[in-house]
């Protein structure tokens, strides 16, 4: 974790990992650790982004979920897709949390994975 620029989990991950539960303590536990950047991904409840100055909360998108098969995984790239473009920890997790939501709405791992003129669409609408 020391030398871990980005770190990505996922709360059942963490819990099972570390046996805390609540997302602002696993969150202080990895920026404890070292970690640079920390995105818990909440599921169906959204996901928690931090550095050693700010931290966010971001909502869940609503959508119509069929299958979360990769929902994780898209959160990941499209979270680290949008640091590397230059947004913020908050505008990437808000991009992000809307792509993992999308991606719910299809069956499979990469089928349903939305495009970033679909995202910016659904940021626009929730707006």
């Amino acid at each position: 974790m020391a030398t871990c620029d980005i770190c990505l989990p996922s709360l059942d991950d963490m819990t099972a990992l570390t046996g805390l539960t609540n997302a602002d303590a696993i969150v202080d536990h990895c920026l404890r650790l070292g970690a640079g950047i920390v995105a818990l991904k909440l599921g169906a409840a959204g996901a928690l982004v931090a550095d050693a100055r700010r931290r966010f909360r971001v909502a869940p998108q609503p959508c119509k979920a069929i299958d979360a098969t990769g929902a994780g995984d898209t959160f990941g790239g499209a979270f680290v897709a949008r640091l590397l473009a230059g947004d913020d920890i908050d505008a990437a997790g808000r991009y992000a949390g809307v792509a993992a939501a999308l991606s719910t709405e299809g069956y499979g791992a990469v089928e349903p994975i939305p495009t970033a003129a679909r995202v910016r669409a659904a940021l626009a609408g929730s707006a």
